[in-house]
């Protein structure tokens, strides 16, 4: 689990355009990578310009080691820890989300990202309400998840229907931003947005085309509810759509 220069100018953007901060939980200790090549490498200079002015890349890397704590801390959150199954990276939280969560992990954090680490957990409903078991109320999660081209990089590729249909409709979470993002450099400015099957009544459906032979990346952010929560048990919008005639 890796940051590079496309997916570090979106956690910029969504953390700066909705004023995120507070206590921040990485799932799995992310890596720094940042600056590629070509498109992707402009796209974070001008980010970085933009939202954070007066500070260069250098500014964004842990000064001993190949992680990211430094980069979340200039983003201006106050607390930067990791979770993980295991030691192997030195997290500063040992938890595994597939099982029984800790008590003492509940409503913790103001933000937690999934940069990559839940399509790795066989039971992903557990490791989900396990999230929403950590995040405060009002707590924002940051997901950077695979979308298509990933075969054989995990137990699953994640669409755009489980942030509509299990975070939004399901957990009563406010959609803060969803986009597919191909991963290669060249595509970073290929960015595709879809429809919302809450809205519509039917699947999403894309709203410009992608490439072909990148692997794509699901960046999406949802909040957590304030007071009511939803019910929790998640079906498809379409499916629903037919049962009900």
């Amino acid at each position: 689990m890796a940051i590079p220069d496309t997916l570090a100018a979106r956690l910029i953007e969504v953390t700066k355009n909705n004023n995120l901060g507070g206590h921040f939980l990485m799932l799995g200790r992310q890596r720094w990578i940042g600056t590629r090549k070509g498109k992707a490498a402009k796209l974070l200079a001008d980010t970085i310009g933009t939202y954070l002015p007066g500070k260069s890349e250098e500014d964004l890397k842990n000064p001993n080691d190949a992680y990211s704590e430094q980069f979340f801390k200039a983003l201006g959150y106050d607390q930067v820890d990791s979770l993980d199954f295991s030691e192997f990276e030195n997290a500063s939280i040992i938890q595994d989300l597939g099982a029984e969560l800790d008590p003492a992990l509940h409503e913790r954090f103001d933000v937690i990202y999934d940069g990559g680490t839940c399509e790795h957990i066989f039971e992903l409903p557990t490791a989900y309400r396990n999230i929403h078991k950590m995040l405060k109320k009002g707590g924002v999660l940051i997901a950077h998840s695979p979308c298509n081209n990933w075969i054989n990089h995990s137990f699953y590729q994640i669409n755009p229907e489980m942030v509509y249909g299990f975070w939004e409709k399901a957990m009563g979470y406010e959609l803060l931003s969803l986009i597919l993002q191909p991963l290669l450099p060249n595509f970073s400015d290929r960015v595709v947005t879809t429809t919302n099957p809450n809205v519509t009544g039917v699947r999403p459906r894309l709203k410009g085309k992608l490439p072909q032979n990148s692997p794509i990346m699901m960046c999406y952010a949802v909040r957590k509810p304030f007071d009511t929560e939803g019910k929790g048990v998640a079906y498809q919008t379409d499916y629903m759509e037919k049962w009900q005639g």
